[in-house]
């Protein structure tokens, strides 16, 4: 859960510091006192790139520091960042109009891909965009996709799928290439080159090494040379050596012990001297010298030049001409063994995706059922929705081309979503979807952002209720405009302005229960008669009777 957030110099908030409590914290306030900045604020912190234009006039930097509670999955993440932690995940961020902007988890600096990739699984911003996302028809897959948890299967698929797409784009190719006489002679030529080069991946270092070493085969000989007489005179380090062993040769644990490691030493140093004997004796032999090592170092730069690449890619383009000569040979037999390749590849990517589609269709049953049960709940009592599948051709993401359809009314069809819903339906089916990802997810915060836009009435209490259920086992925070919602809430906080000397502030304050029902009366009547103060009891009393 978010236990606090630190806001200095971030649009027209001068300086800001909220604890939080768990469960549902709503937040109300007038127009323009800065409710939607607290989060994108906090969004901002999450994932957002540095921006200077968010820096408060007359500011030089930006600070914005959140403070969280330590999730169980956040550990293997942290100890390989190697972060230290307690209970506490401390990130805090700077934006400076100088570009020195700064992102630091407890004191360590990470980067943006770590930060998000660590808290995405812990927090969800929703906003006016998601709702925009999920009208969206090529949305529905993925969002199947997250609650049928496939991921594993999908890219299993997506591999096989890739592969597949490799041995298409090979076969035509193959298919539509033709060659002349003149054509297929140069290929043979250049084919015949590297062939008689007898390219190999591991020699060309090799022979630099090797180089290397005949260049200064005076300064090796005689180091090299002297190393070993250190080692085998009489007197010697191999004879000092056993000498010591011996003399270790005590009735005493401790000795013996350090008697045994310095053995295992004087072996490994044995293995080393040998390895000095083999390089030593290299420069005896008679079968190499540095003429021949020359000549075959030339051989590999003047191909290299010639190809513009590397020694592997040498190899490579060798393999290549062969292929290609073959096919102009026999391109009949070529095409059909390839065929046979491609024909594999298919049978493989379109059984993972039959896979894909079994999980696919029996997760999307669950998932009708959770949402009609999750959106009756809000007032649709002849709701229907359902997953509509149409199959295509293998891509991507498989062979299903998914949407949701709804009806809100009785005695209608099942429509796409963006032809049937109102701005406020939309919302109260955002909130249903919400709460069905959210029973299965890891998510433990949850906010939302005036996801009650263009409701009102019962339904406002229904959307109150809803969040209120979702917060019995995960932290949710809300901005809301309507009291229904917000007598809800386990946490009331208050955003207003106050005008300071030149400048005006955002403030915070967590309200009381007598509070509460002020704020509540003012939300809906805009005034404080004894009528609006009573009405705003018994709806909070209500409201909170309702939750229990």
């Amino acid at each position: 859960m978010l236990k606090s957030l630190y806001i200095k110099d971030y649009a027209i908030i001068d300086e800001l510091n909220i604890e939080f409590n768990d469960g549902f914290n709503v937040f109300t306030g007038e127009t323009g006192s800065g409710k939607s900045i607290i989060v994108g604020a906090l969004s901002y912190l999450i994932k957002g790139k540095a921006d200077p234009s968010l820096i408060r006039k007359d500011a030089d930097k930006t600070i914005i520091e959140g403070v969280f509670t330590i999730e169980e999955y956040m550990k293997d993440k942290l100890n390989e960042a190697e972060i230290d932690y307690d209970d506490e995940l401390i990130v805090r961020r700077i934006i400076s109009k100088d570009n020195h902007n700064s992102i630091k988890i407890n004191q360590c600096s990470v980067t943006l891909a770590f930060l998000t990739d660590l808290l995405h699984e812990h927090v969800d911003i929703h906003s006016q965009k998601d709702s925009q996302f999920l009208l969206n028809k090529n949305n529905h897959l993925y969002l199947l996709d997250r609650y049928s948890k496939i991921q594993d299967k999908l890219f299993e698929y997506q591999l096989s799928y890739n592969t597949y797409k490799t041995i298409l784009d090979e076969y035509n190719q193959l298919e539509n290439n033709t060659y002349n006489e003149e054509e297929i002679e140069y290929l043979n030529f250049n084919l015949k080159e590297l062939e008689a080069a007898k390219l190999d991946i591991n020699e060309e270092d090799e022979l630099v090494n090797l180089e290397k070493r005949y260049k200064s085969s005076e300064k090796y000989i005689n180091s090299l040379q002297s190393i070993i007489e250190l080692y085998d005179s009489k007197d010697g380090v191999d004879d000092n050596l056993n000498q010591i062993i011996r003399l270790l040769n005590l009735e005493d644990n401790d000795i013996l012990n350090i008697k045994n490691n310095i053995e295992s030493l004087n072996y490994s140093l044995k293995d080393e001297i040998d390895k000095i004997k083999n390089i030593f004796n290299t420069f005896t032999d008679q079968d190499i010298n540095i003429d021949t090592i020359e000549e075959r170092l030339y051989t590999y730069s003047k191909l290299k030049r010639k190809y513009n690449t590397d020694t592997s890619g040498l190899i490579d383009k060798e393999k290549q001409l062969r292929e290609r000569i073959r096919f102009f040979e026999d391109k009949d037999f070529v095409l059909s063994e390839k065929k046979k390749e491609l024909d594999k590849a298919e049978k493989e990517a379109l059984s993972l995706a039959n896979e894909l589609h079994d999980i696919r269709f029996k997760n999307s049953i669950k998932l009708e059922k959770q949402v009609v049960s999750e959106i009756v709940d809000l007032l649709f009592e002849n709701v229907q929705f359902h997953v509509d599948f149409k199959q295509k051709e293998l891509g991507i993401n498989g062979i299903d081309d998914v949407e949701f359809l709804i009806n809100l009314n009785k005695n209608e069809d099942l429509k796409p979503l963006r032809n049937v819903a109102s701005g406020g339906e939309i919302s109260r089916f955002m909130l249903a979807l919400k709460s069905v990802f959210a029973s299965i997810s890891d998510l433990s915060l949850i906010i939302f952002d005036e996801i009650d836009t263009g409701v009102s009435g019962k339904a406002a209490l229904t959307i109150g209720q809803k969040m209120a259920a979702i917060a019995k086992n995960k932290q949710v925070l809300t901005i809301t405009h309507l009291a229904a919602v917000a007598a809800c809430a386990d946490h009331h906080y208050y955003i207003y302005k106050v005008d300071d000397k030149d400048k005006t502030k955002t403030l915070i304050k967590q309200l009381n229960r007598e509070e509460i029902i002020k704020e509540l009366a003012n939300i809906s009547s805009a005034d404080n008669s004894d009528i609006s103060i009573k009405a705003a009891e018994e709806l909070y009393n209500s409201a909170q009777e309702s939750i229990k």
